[in-house]
C-alpha cells in the first residue's frame, strides 16, 4: 500500500507528486490521459507574471519561478522557459489600475515601467497601437513557461526518486476505508493511506463519488496558435480593454487568448475546438495591438476546462482525514502552479499545516457566479 496517490497529472499534480516523494514517501500519481501535462496543463497560456494583487499569489508566482528554473537547468532545454516581458495595455477608464500595480511592483523592487504611447512605441516599434491615449505598463521580468515539457521533466525526476507513474488509468471512483483510501478503475484498484486530488475541473466529479461535494464550478477558455511572417519581435502583451493576450511563439507563431466562456461546462463533453466568434475577436483585436497580426492566421485553436470557486481562492485541505484536494485555479493555475503543489503534497502528507483561509469546506456548495480568476482588480 502506497503512503499517498496522487490524481491528476498536470502541473499541481506532478508538483505535489515530486514534493511527497522527496519527502521519502511512497507514493503513485494516476494520471487519465496518455501522458503528463497534457489536459488543461498543456492548454494554458504559460504567462507568469508578477501582476497579480493578492500576497499569497505573489508568493507563490515567486516560489514557482524558482521551480520552474530549476527543472529548466536540470533539463537543459532553453525552450521550458522564455524571459520574454510582458506590455499590459490600458484605456484611460483602466489608467488607475496600472498606476497602481506600478506603485505596489516597485515597492516590492520589481521593475516595472509605465510607458505612454510614444514611449511605447519607440521602445517597441513591433507594436501597433494607435490611440494617444494609451497607458502601458512593462514588465521586463515576466516569463513565459512550457507547462507540459515542465510536467514531464519534473515526474521523471520523481521516477528516479522512486514515484509510480500510471498512465492511462481513468478512476471511476473513491472508497473510503478505515486504513486506506481506495482509487477505483481499469484493472487493479489502487490502495493507499491518503489520496489527493490534483485534477483540475474534473475533482468535484472525483470526490462526489466519495460521498462528498466542492464549491467548484468548470468553465471553458480559448487559446489560438496563430502563423506570423517571420522578422517581428514583441513582448508578451495583455489588452485589458479586450482582455486579450499575445505570446510570442518562436519566429513564426503566437499564441492568443483568451475567448474565456465564464459558465459552467461538463468537463466530459465541453467544446474542445475554438469558437468562431473567437476566431472573429482575434482576426479584429491582433493587428490593432501587434504588427505580426497583420497578415496571420489561425492554425489551430482549442479550449480548456478550469475550475472556479466563489471566492476565486484555491481549494486545498482535506474533505476527509485521508482524502485531500487541491483545485480552484480559477484561470492562472500554472503561474502558481508547481508552488501550490508542492504545498498540497506536502500537506496530504500531514508535513504541512492546514491553511483555514483555502479550507475546501469552507464555503458553501450552492451555485454561484463565475468571476474571471485572474484580474487587476482586488
Amino acid at each position: 500500500m502506497y503512503d499517498l496517490v496522487v490524481i491528476g497529472g498536470g502541473v499541481w499534480g506532478v508538483s505535489a507528486a515530486r514534493a511527497a516523494t522527496d519527502a521519502n514517501a511512497s507514493v503513485i500519481l494516476l494520471e487519465s490521459r496518455l501522458g503528463v501535462g497534457s489536459e488543461a496543463s498543456a492548454k494554458a497560456g504559460g504567462i507568469v507574471t508578477d501582476l497579480l494583487w493578492h500576497p499569497e499569489d505573489q508568493a507563490w508566482v515567486e516560489e514557482s519561478r524558482q521551480l520552474y528554473a530549476a527543472a529548466s537547468e536540470h533539463s537543459q532545454d532553453a525552450t521550458m522557459l522564455q524571459r520574454l516581458g510582458m506590455v499590459t495595455l490600458a484605456d484611460p477608464s483602466r489608467h488607475h489600475l496600472l498606476e497602481a500595480r506600478a506603485q505596489g511592483l516597485e515597492a516590492r523592487g520589481i521593475p516595472a515601467t509605465l510607458l505612454g504611447h510614444d514611449d511605447l512605441t519607440r521602445q517597441f516599434p513591433d507594436l501597433s497601437v494607435t490611440s494617444p491615449d494609451i497607458l502601458a505598463l512593462w514588465l521586463p521580468n515576466d516569463w513565459h513557461v512550457n507547462p507540459t515539457q515542465y510536467c514531464q521533466v519534473v515526474a521523471d525526476e520523481a521516477r528516479a526518486r522512486g514515484l509510480t507513474l500510471r498512465t492511462g488509468y481513468h478512476v471511476s471512483g473513491l472508497r473510503i476505508e478505515d486504513s486506506a483510501v481506495v482509487v477505483e478503475g481499469p484493472g487493479e484498484s489502487v490502495r493507499a493511506r491518503r489520496a489527493l486530488l490534483a485534477a483540475g475541473a474534473w475533482t468535484r466529479r472525483l470526490v462526489a463519488t466519495a460521498g462528498y461535494d466542492l464549491p467548484l464550478r468548470p468553465y471553458r477558455v480559448q487559446l489560438a496558435s496563430l502563423a506570423i511572417e517571420p522578422g517581428h519581435h514583441f513582448p508578451m502583451v495583455w489588452d485589458l480593454a479586450t482582455d486579450i493576450y499575445i505570446v510570442p511563439d518562436g519566429p513564426r507563431a503566437m499564441l492568443a487568448g483568451d475567448g474565456t466562456r465564464l459558465w459552467e461546462h461538463d468537463p466530459d463533453t465541453y467544446e474542445q475546438n475554438g469558437d468562431p466568434d473567437f476566431h472573429e475577436g482575434l482576426a479584429e483585436h491582433v493587428p490593432a495591438l501587434v504588427a505580426a497580426g497583420e497578415g496571420a492566421h489561425i492554425v489551430s485553436s482549442w479550449a480548456g476546462a478550469v475550475g472556479a470557486t466563489p471566492d476565486r481562492r484555491p481549494l486545498l485541505g482535506f474533505l476527509d482525514e485521508r482524502l485531500a484536494v487541491a483545485c480552484g485555479d480559477n484561470g492562472f493555475g500554472v503561474m502558481r502552479g508547481p508552488a501550490i503543489g508542492r504545498l498540497s503534497g506536502l500537506m496530504a502528507l500531514g508535513l504541512e499545516g492546514p491553511r483555514p483561509h483555502l479550507d475546501p469546506k469552507r464555503l458553501p456548495t450552492d451555485d454561484f457566479e463565475i468571476r474571471p480568476g485572474f484580474t487587476l482588480e482586488d
